[in-house]
């Protein structure tokens, strides 16, 4: 009997140390359970493309980029969401965390924005044959832009060029070697780095850059909104102090040059013969 009884109690000793055990793993995996996306609005977010990867294209502009970099360099996940130009709203109404996006008009109510280091004015890219020499020159003329790329698309019909849209930069690009359309309008700061590639010498004639401006991180100025996964804002301005010293945009903006003109070629499927 009395070894019964042992046995019984030392069953329910065990029984009370496993059920234990198992309610401290669960603490530990609820404990350890990775943060919600950081949620980071955009202005555009590029459909998944169900092409073959050697079709696939560099996008324009570098926000994707800066989304991608701030969730690595935090150790989150990201969601893109695209907001179009309602940085502030989007905040305001709790939809992202934060937004990355060009600062090319007055300071929003309500909003803090973080420099991101990188920086450019817009320019154009055009044969060096060309008769252009000034902006006021791009009127009535064919001047290939990127759907996305709002800047560029306003300073266009500020100027009274004839809009070419095209969904990035290589069909637009390419359209200059082909004389599709007399110029094509990108960050002066690419297009500086594009000039350097040998095959890009006889369409490298460019006017002075306009419109130089930053491209910034947006934040809720009064701190994080209720329910926001976004991290502290000291840890943001620290993120981007580091990003902003570092060789990122050297490198970013070198990448976009050497991918973009490997993505002309393949286009053309041929060198230039013009």
């Amino acid at each position: 009997m009395k070894a019964t009884v042992g046995k019984c109690l030392q069953h329910q000793r065990l029984a009370g140390w496993a059920a234990a055990l198992m309610l401290l793993a669960a603490s530990a995996v609820a404990g350890s359970a990775a943060p919600a996306p950081l949620r980071i609005g955009v202005a555009h977010v590029p459909p998944k493309a169900d092409v073959p990867a050697a079709r696939l294209y560099t996008q324009d502009g570098f926000d994707l980029e800066l989304a991608a970099e701030i969730g690595r360099r935090l150790g989150r996940k990201v969601e893109l969401v695209d907001i179009g130009d309602q940085a502030a709203e989007a905040l305001a109404a709790g939809r992202i965390d934060l937004a990355v996006a060009p600062q090319d008009g007055a300071l929003p109510s309500g909003v803090e924005l973080l420099p991101s280091g990188y920086q450019s004015g817009l320019s154009v890219a055009m044969r060096t044959d060309t008769d252009i020499r000034s902006w006021e020159g791009l009127a009535g003329r064919k001047v290939c832009v990127v759907a996305s790329n709002d800047r560029a698309r306003r300073l266009v019909r500020a100027v009274g060029g004839q809009e070419v849209v095209q969904p990035v930069p290589a069909l637009a690009l390419m359209q200059v070697r082909t004389g599709e359309c007399d110029a094509a309008i990108h960050d002066e700061v690419v297009l500086r780095r594009l000039f350097g590639e040998a095959e890009w010498k006889k369409f490298s004639a460019t006017l002075p850059a306009r419109d130089s401006t930053p491209l910034v991180v947006a934040l809720p100025a009064d701190g994080t909104r209720p329910g926001s996964q976004a991290p502290p804002a000291e840890a943001l301005r620290s993120t981007l102090a580091a990003l902003a010293d570092s060789r990122f945009w050297d490198r970013k903006t070198g990448e976009w040059a050497t991918n973009v003109a490997l993505e002309v070629y393949l286009e053309q499927d041929a060198p230039d013969c013009h």
